[in-house]
């Protein structure tokens, strides 16, 4: 046989399979499949007592709105207001004790120890008094944020102790759309790209910005959180709304 041709077919033989090899994966689709959304919001907290004490006011009712500032706990703190009373007092008193000492130091007529030791019961009794000063601005809780009442864990004359929860409060208009992506997509995705959420509850469908993509990637069903903003002002929306994540990889707003 022919060198020539031997090597010619052995050529036309290897090629196709040399060349299937080189073949590059099919691109992802720009739809990833169903993804499932949960509405969160970004900023939640229970409100707990500081200290044992009887609640004289608790407001609003649970779904009520309330404004950064207003008063949602009073407590009843007449002991404290009392010990205020005796510890201002007992600084005036001291304070007097101390004026004294020193007039006398003056006249040489009392000891460099007494005169400090009324000075340092003048410390004590202004530091007992802050202490209780302190205590009694816990009396009324006022709230960090504007918001709503989630739940309500205490009522009006009800005794708490140091630590007990007394209500829970969100902001329903601070909210965010929490999934999972598959990990083959992580690379397809940034920060600032949109994607469209379908509400089960309300029927529609918004937009929403990436803000987050989580550090890690679970290992056991290859996914990533993804945190995303929903644009505008929808007061129809309410944290644990859920709904479907419809995201291209591909597009992002301008």
């Amino acid at each position: 046989m022919n060198p020539i041709y031997f090597w010619a077919v052995l050529a036309g033989l290897i090629w196709p399979l040399v060349a299937a090899g080189q073949e590059t994966a099919p691109p992802l689709p720009l739809a990833p499949p169903e993804l499932r959304a949960e509405l969160i919001t970004q900023r939640h907290v229970v409100l707990a007592s500081d200290f044992a004490a009887r609640v004289l006011e608790i407001a609003p009712e649970e779904g009520q709105s309330f404004k950064q500032g207003d008063l949602l706990v009073r407590f009843d703190c007449s002991l404290e207001k009392a010990q205020l009373e005796r510890a201002q007092a007992q600084v005036k008193a001291a304070e007097t004790k101390v004026s004294v000492q020193q007039r006398l130091s003056h006249l040489n007529a009392t000891s460099r120890m007494e005169e400090e030791l009324a000075a340092a019961e003048a410390a004590t009794a202004r530091a007992e008094m802050k202490i209780i000063q302190v205590r009694i601005s816990r009396c009324e809780l006022t709230a960090p944020f504007s918001g709503r009442v989630a739940e309500r864990m205490a009522q009006p004359h009800q005794y708490v102790k140091a630590g007990d929860p007394l209500m829970e409060i969100l902001d329903p208009n601070a909210l965010q759309a929490v999934f999972l992506l598959p990990s083959r997509y992580l690379s397809h995705l940034a920060k600032g790209d949109a994607f469209k959420i379908h509400i089960d509850e309300t029927s529609a469908t918004y937009t929403a910005l990436v803000t987050a993509i989580g550090a890690r990637i679970d290992a056991l069903s290859q996914s990533v959180k993804i945190v995303g903003r929903i644009t505008g002002d929808h007061p129809e929306l309410l944290p644990g709304m859920s709904g479907q994540a419809a995201l291209e990889v591909s597009s992002k707003l301008p």
